[in-house]
């Protein structure tokens, strides 16, 4: 059994956190693959939550079309000796849950259940190396084969 980062290092690197970057990756017939960048302002409403406001470009593989500007909050919560991860599209007072991340038997921290959102599955992988944090996301539907790599900072 390999031994992955602890809690407490999830929890640093996160806080450390002001710039991202991703890769996505389609198979299916979505057409999301592309490359963003961007920085992420991070806030500390309470001492078990951090909240990560994302903003950026993003630029689908293979086109000649000008940059997409997106802006994403997540919200970030220890959640025992896991981590939560929730969406704020709507507002902190109705977060999207998206999942509880836990290290498993391997030391690798994965997803303790799945995201299902309609026919769409969710699962999700984190690391932290050398004070960089990542979650890579795979997504698998009939009309979705898509991984999307995040890289923190």
């Amino acid at each position: 059994m390999s031994l992955g980062p602890s809690l407490l290092e999830v929890w640093s690197s996160l806080r450390k956190v002001r710039s991202l970057r991703f890769e996505a990756r389609s198979g299916g017939t979505t057409g999301w693959s592309g490359s963003g960048a961007g920085a992420v302002v991070v806030s500390e409403p309470s001492a078990d939550t951090l909240v990560f406001a994302e903003s950026g470009t993003w630029r689908q593989g293979g086109a000649a079309r000008p940059a997409i500007r997106f802006t994403n909050v997540f919200r970030w919560s220890a959640m025992g000796d896991a981590v939560r991860l929730e969406h704020l599209r709507f507002g902190p007072d109705q977060p999207v849950f998206l999942f509880d991340l836990a290290p498993c038997d391997s030391g690798e921290w994965r997803e303790v259940n799945p995201h299902q959102c309609s026919e769409d599955c969710y699962t999700a992988e984190l690391a932290v190396d050398s004070g960089r944090f990542s979650i890579t996301w795979k997504i698998h539907g009939p009309q979705k084969c898509e991984t999307i790599a995040y890289t923190y900072w």
